[in-house]
């Protein structure tokens, strides 16, 4: 018995000295004995980006490193952590590694990094050497170097820019990626294809890739945009391998300076009530009938009046985007016209690239009907321009159309009465028209000398076939209603077409024909709630009706809206079509009987 109490007593204070020592080790563990810090290159170019490494020999949490509030001289653009443990003979180490990547300042001189206390341990200090950009030392020692530069000073708002970027390797390269610059308040896209090239500088080859860029500021003022930053790996020779034909990897980034910009105003002689187009180049053309043909000089259009009349606008701009274009529609609906109305479509609208330029064009289709014979003329439609290479004011014109209007068909109320001659020219072994068809002559003249008897016996059989007219249309009336009743009778839950349905769907179609990514998701969503008696996002529709056509076109709809790439979209008719396809899916399937399958083994 006593010994039983005496191994429950050691086994008790083991626990103890357990418990006890268990928090010194762990603290121990987490508390680091050193702390190193170094950078991936020294000197470095005055705006360009390096790699400071912090190493830790313990596990720490990550927000024990803060490199914004440690560094206030330098641009922090990103930090990334990695930890490795190793066990050697039964002895563990551990260790945390930060990278942080810095953008130098702008001025050069020496700047101080450290000391630094990580975790309540105290690191080392470097002298960070800025030199400038075009300084002769740095061409020896840089692997990675980028430049860019502007096509002109000169910039308005709204003007298209264009950004050059090349980035020089002095090794091949393995992998990377540039980042595209930065401008508060503006349009940036890449345009054309990335070019590559050789040079020598100072002696070294170098690689060179070049992209460019297009930017568009959407205000007016002293701007900054912040240059391109390349982040990748360079393939270097290592010792470490038994094969030396294999490199290895290095991972480099490198920035370009800032390129400090004065974007000016709109000028003050610009007519207000014109909207604000700077490009390359305008144009405005139009067509008259089919698109694809053109109204001779020579010849002058002729219709008959009441007949509709298509006009096909079409604007391009090299240079702007495309929801810089000003509307057509609101411009066609100020010409003057004289006796007749005009109908504006919603105009359609497209952008691409051509030759490292944006080209913008919007289509629109106008129909013209003449209310009143004559000579019908369209006034030409005029859109000024600020021609961005010469630096004026210009104006784009589509030529004005001048159309004869020849006087409607016959009413048909003109009859036509033969003549004796053509009376006396009947043969006579013809026999007599019928009342049918003398009824269908409007009133020609008959050959019988007692047109007495033909006036009565006309009378009579109108109002016979008119009697008959009248009994046609009552049972043909009464059958309709019986059909109808009968219809709801059998199906008393088939739905009907509702007015505000309908207004719902047609809101949805307005804004699909227009191209409008918002007011489709407004639309959608109202007719949805209204109707459908759901909520939520666009994907609650798709699933709803389980349409594969319509949840691509609302998925690609999404991705327009809040993608941080292109937002130019054009498949509003398209999106139209797969809603009517699923309507009707919809419909057909909920009519359809449900048949049950027989069981497999009945009794």
């Amino acid at each position: 018995m006593v010994t039983l109490f005496r191994h429950l007593a050691l086994l008790g204070m083991l626990a103890l000295l357990i418990t006890s020592a268990a928090p010194t080790a762990f603290a121990q563990s987490d508390t680091p004995d050193s702390v190193v810090i170094s950078v991936d290159k020294n000197p470095v170019a005055s705006g360009d980006t390096f790699i400071l490494t912090l190493t830790v020999d313990a596990f720490i949490e990550d927000r024990a490193w803060r490199p914004a509030e440690l560094l206030p001289d330098f641009e922090v653009m990103g930090t990334s952590s990695s930890s490795t443990t190793q066990i050697i003979n039964g002895k563990t180490t551990r260790e945390k590694t930060f990278r942080t990547v810095a953008k130098a300042p702008q001025q050069s001189g020496e700047y101080a990094l450290g000391p630094f206390t990580v975790a309540g341990t105290e690191s080392n200090q470097l002298t960070l050497k800025v030199l400038a950009a075009d300084d002769p030392a740095l061409t020896e020692q840089r692997d990675a170097f980028m430049r860019v530069e502007l096509d002109r000073d000169d910039i308005y708002v709204q003007e298209q820019v264009v950004l050059t970027t090349k980035l020089y390797l002095a090794a091949n390269l393995h992998s990377g990626n540039i980042i595209p610059p930065q401008l508060e308040d503006a349009d940036i896209r890449q345009v054309g294809r990335d070019q590559d090239s050789t040079e020598v500088i100072d002696g070294r080859m170098f690689q060179v890739f070049e992209r460019s860029f297009i930017v568009i500021p959407q205000r007016s003022g002293a701007q900054e945009i912040r240059g391109p930053v390349f982040q990748g790996q360079i393939n270097v020779e290592s010792n470490r391998t038994l094969f030396p034909s294999f490199s290895s990897t290095r991972s480099v980034t490198t920035a370009a300076t800032n390129l400090p910009i004065e974007v000016k105003p709109i000028p003050a002689d610009w007519p207000a009530q014109h909207t604000w187009l700077p490009a390359e180049l305008v144009t405005l053309s139009v067509s008259v009938g089919n698109e694809a043909s053109t109204q001779p000089q020579d010849e002058q259009l002729q219709i008959t009046q009441g007949e509709p009349l298509t006009l096909t606008y079409r604007l391009t701009a090299v240079g702007p985007l495309a929801d810089q274009l000003p509307r057509l529609d609101a411009l066609v609906r100020q010409l003057s016209l004289q006796d007749a109305s005009v109908y504006p479509e919603a105009p359609e609208s497209a952008m691409n690239q051509r030759n490292g330029s944006l080209v913008s064009q919007q289509t629109l289709r106008v129909t013209v009907i003449p209310h009143s014979a004559g000579r019908l003329e369209i006034p030409s439609l005029t859109v000024p321009w600020f021609n961005t290479q010469l630096r004026e004011r210009q104006e784009a014109s589509a030529p004005g159309q001048v159309v004869t209007v020849a006087p409607g068909t016959s009413d048909g109320r003109e009859r036509v009465v033969a003549t004796n001659d053509e009376a006396a020219n009947i043969p006579a072994t013809e026999p007599s028209p019928s009342p049918a068809s003398t009824a269908s002559s409007g009133g020609q003249s008959s050959t019988s000398s007692k047109p007495h008897e033909n006036l009565s016996y006309w009378q009579i059989a109108t109002a016979v076939f008119a009697v008959l007219w009248l009994l046609t249309l009552l049972v043909w009336f009464t059958r309709a209603r019986q059909l109808r009743r009968h219809a709801t009778i059998e199906d008393p839950t088939t739905p009907t077409a509702q007015p505000a349905e309908q207004q719902q769907l047609k809101a949805v179609k307005r804004a699909c024909n227009a191209n409008d990514a918002a007011a489709v998701d407004v639309a959608l969503k109202q007719w949805m709630r209204a109707q459908l008696k759901i909520a939520g996002q666009l994907n609650t529709l798709a699933d709803y009706y389980a349409h594969d056509a319509l949840r691509s076109q609302l998925e690609h709809l999404q991705r327009a809206r809040f993608s941080t790439g292109q937002h130019d979209w054009q498949e509003g008719k398209a999106l139209w079509r797969a809603l009517q396809g699923a309507i009707e899916a919809k419909r057909k399937a909920q009519q359809q009987p449900k048949s049950e399958l027989p069981k497999l083994y009945p009794n």
